[in-house]
């Protein structure tokens, strides 16, 4: 709930530098990436057309009688198994890319998401659907005596927000029987 409400009040206070912020942020972390598979992207389909072009010059050669049969067949076999993982090296990667280009749509459904739940004032399990993608909770540390607990929350649409207040992960506390939930 906490962690809920200090991100609500913390976009609010300026929804359009934290769209900015928060795309910059993941955008300067990707695209050197998305750059790179777009040009691996070009190279596979280039490869893929040159295969053709090689599966066709080796069977020319092997009717000819200037490729033995146990030659073609493992030339071919290798030839095809290498167009296979190409063509799922592409498709994947177009995928891939696909997705980061929806980023910007994702942080805008988020914004739109906190201007619903502005005050927030109990949280439900609509409201929890809705706001939280998965919770990981880490195994407690009981080190100091007191049994710390860290729990991480990924937001549906932006994964994890980065509050400069908060920038540590939720830790939940418990001592003497009683317990803090995050």
């Amino acid at each position: 709930m906490e962690r809920i409400q200090a991100v609500n009040a913390y976009i609010w206070q300026d929804v359009e530098s934290f769209q900015e912020e928060w795309l910059q942020c993941r955008r300067s972390d990707q695209e050197r990436n998305i750059r790179e598979d777009r040009k691996r992207v070009e190279q596979a389909k280039k490869r893929l057309a040159d295969l053709d072009v090689l599966l066709s010059r080796l069977y020319e050669d092997f009717v000819l009688g200037d490729l033995s049969k146990e030659r073609y067949k493992k030339m071919t076999a290798d030839y095809e198994a290498e167009q296979e993982r190409l063509k799922l090296e592409i498709e994947v990667t177009e995928e891939w890319l696909e997705t980061q280009e929806t980023m910007s749509a994702d942080v805008d459904a988020f914004v739109a998401l906190t201007q619903k739940y502005v005050d927030v004032p109990e949280l439900t399990p609509t409201i929890v659907n809705e706001y939280i993608k998965k919770i990981e909770v880490f195994a407690p540390d009981k080190s100091s005596g007191k049994r710390v607990q860290k729990v991480k929350i990924y937001f549906n649409f932006v994964d994890d927000v980065e509050i400069p207040v908060i920038s540590e992960p939720v830790v939940a506390k418990s001592t003497l029987g009683r317990r803090k939930t995050a």
